[in-house]
């Protein structure tokens, strides 16, 4: 027995002795020049040298059909990439010697799948400064038409941390059915410094993505399937032509996933828009009617528990958070989460969904008249645009028969046709909407109707009003279509919230001092111990409504700074 626990404790340090940490900067050698295992210039002579390597491609070369190079990088080994700028494409220092970057077909001219590693010895590709706060992270840009700049296709135990992945051209792949001159190259090489995609991944677990800032891909930030347990913490999908985060693979396999699906920190932007280069201007803002998709983050038939903390979601072209295809294995929930300026629907949920501590601003008809986004509302409810798609409802839950919904300690405002909107289910379906602030405004796209009326506050598409499954307690409902005022315990309607701002261009959710949402919550239902700012409840007295806790004599001293600042939750 002693031999044999020995034997173990020898192989486990092996395993973890003979995993490498390969270097790379932009004055390594090539890889007959340097071996990689040391973060040292190339001396500028001789072979073999103790120094790292010029580019990513040296640790993981493209492989191409017919054409297999040896991967220098392992299962369980550490690829350190310096600061700089890296070219993932056919011009790449190097690349022509590789089969794969021929420039007939150069989109398979990107890095090989990333090998796996393990649950205690992941496979890793650092930024510099990945674990001092990412200060210069390396760039990473896609070139001539590069399908993709990391795959991962099949691969587990990964860390990807400390990068920026994006190309260096305005262009969007087949931007306007292709008939626009700003439609990426796709007819004849040289292509352009352009790619489809940051990444493609599929039957992939246990992966982490952190300080990773993906922007201006001309398709996709990520196309992703079939995925079991990834987290995303402090990521960026931003500008990017067709969508921030697609997981519909289209294949006959399907994309569902499974496991946590957790992401922390996340923004989810102007996706179904381009941007500029170098100095990232958004234009060319696109939708479904003009032959483009636009979801911030969107899926096909998926399980998995999805979580998203404290992430933000605005102005993509068409939804903001779509998991509308959930099925009844699915849990998600949003917390601590802001959704503004979406074409579409803020967020569209299925499974058994929570939503809690979050500010949704239904501002649906934000890009009337922007970039080449169409929408109309001359032909009411029957408008066909993208502005205020689907009607434009700010939260749309799918509760499927004997499944559940709760609503609670959040601010919802919207100029959609409802502010939430629930469908499919039955009478054992059932929502719970709790201590929250709902404001209607004006529905935009009724405004050919006279009078103009106001967003609803709450609808069950498919069940009779009179006995929908749902229940409220201890809502502010303020300015809705009929002046609807829900039964229930603790409720407030037709009486001015009293918020810091209460447009929705510069929606802000914080209660005034006199404010009636103060110290107003129903807690017989239930409390929460911070609220959408990570600060305390109760303050001041007591739990306040909606997502947004007034902090007291102290809420003026509060730090106030943009979405990437983080709080102490502690009054200074």
């Amino acid at each position: 027995m002693k031999f044999l626990l020995t034997l173990l404790v020898l192989i486990f340090t092996w395993g973890h002795a003979s995993a490498a940490t390969y270097y790379v900067r932009t004055d390594g050698g090539t890889k007959s020049q340097c071996n990689g295992l040391n973060n040292a210039a190339y001396p500028g002579s001789g072979s073999a040298q103790n120094c790292a390597w010029h580019h990513p491609f040296d640790a993981l070369p493209p492989q191409g059909d017919g054409a297999t190079p040896a991967l220098a990088l392992h299962g369980g080994d550490t690829l350190m990439i310096g600061p700089g700028s890296y070219e993932m494409g056919l011009n790449a220092p190097g690349a022509k010697a590789y089969l794969a970057c021929n420039q007939n077909w150069s989109w398979d001219c990107y890095m090989a799948n990333i090998p796996s590693g393990t649950a205690a010895a992941p496979t890793r590709i650092l930024g510099s400064g990945w674990d001092q706060g990412c200060k210069a992270p390396p760039q990473l840009w896609g070139s001539e038409h590069s399908a993709q700049v990391i795959s991962m296709l099949g691969s587990s135990n990964v860390v990807l941390a400390c990068l920026e992945i994006t190309d260096h051209s305005p262009c969007i792949e087949m931007y306007m059915r292709g008939s626009s001159a700003d439609a990426c190259n796709r007819t004849s090489p040289p292509f352009g410094p352009w790619a489809s995609r940051a990444i493609l991944a599929k039957d992939s677990g246990n992966v982490l993505l952190q300080d990773v800032n993906i922007h201006g891909m001309a398709n996709r930030g990520i196309l992703a399937g079939r995925l079991h347990d990834w987290t995303l913490n402090r990521v960026e999908l931003v500008a990017n032509g067709w969508a921030g985060w697609d997981g519909d693979l289209t294949e006959a396999a399907g994309s569902s996933n499974s496991g946590t699906m957790l992401f922390e920190s996340v923004e989810i932007a102007w996706n179904g828009c381009s941007e500029t280069w170098p100095d990232r201007k958004i234009f060319d803002c696109w939708g479904q009617q003009e032959g483009g998709y636009g979801d911030g983050l969107g899926t096909a038939t998926t399980g998995g528990n999805w979580v998203f903390r404290n992430s933000w979601f605005h102005h993509n072209t068409q939804d903001g958070l779509d998991l509308l295809y959930a099925d009844t294995t699915a849990t998600i929930s949003v917390q601590q989460s802001h959704a503004e300026g979406n074409a579409g629907n803020q967020m569209k949920l299925a499974g058994s969904p929570t939503v809690e501590n979050s500010v949704i601003v239904g501002n649906c008809s934000y890009f009337s008249g922007v970039g080449r986004m169409t929408g109309n509302n001359l032909a009411g409810a029957d408008s066909s645009g993208d502005i205020c798609r689907a009607l434009g409802n700010a939260l749309v839950l799918s509760i499927q028969r004997g499944m559940k919904a709760l609503v609670r300690y959040d601010t919802i405002v919207g100029e959609g046709d409802c502010l939430i909107l629930a469908i499919n289910g039955d009478s054992t379906s059932a929502i719970a909407i709790q201590n929250s602030a709902l404001i209607g405004k004006p529905d935009w796209i009724k405004a050919n109707q006279q009078p103009q009326p106001q967003s609803c506050f709450f609808y069950w598409d498919n069940i009779s009003a009179s006995t929908w499954p749902a229940t409220y307690a201890g809502d502010l409902v303020w300015q809705v279509k009929d002046n609807a005022c829900p039964k229930g315990t603790g409720n407030i309607c037709n009486v001015d919230p009293k918020l810091a701002n209460a447009s929705l261009s510069a929606f802000d959710a914080l209660p005034a001092p006199s404010s009636p949402l103060v110290n107003a919550a129903a807690t017989s239902v239930g409390t929460l111990a911070t609220d959408s700012r990570n600060l305390p409840r109760p303050s001041y007295g007591g739990y306040d409504i909606g997502a947004t806790q007034y902090q007291g004599a102290c809420e003026d001293r509060l730090f106030r700074g943009d979405f990437s600042s983080s709080s102490s939750g502690v009054c200074q």
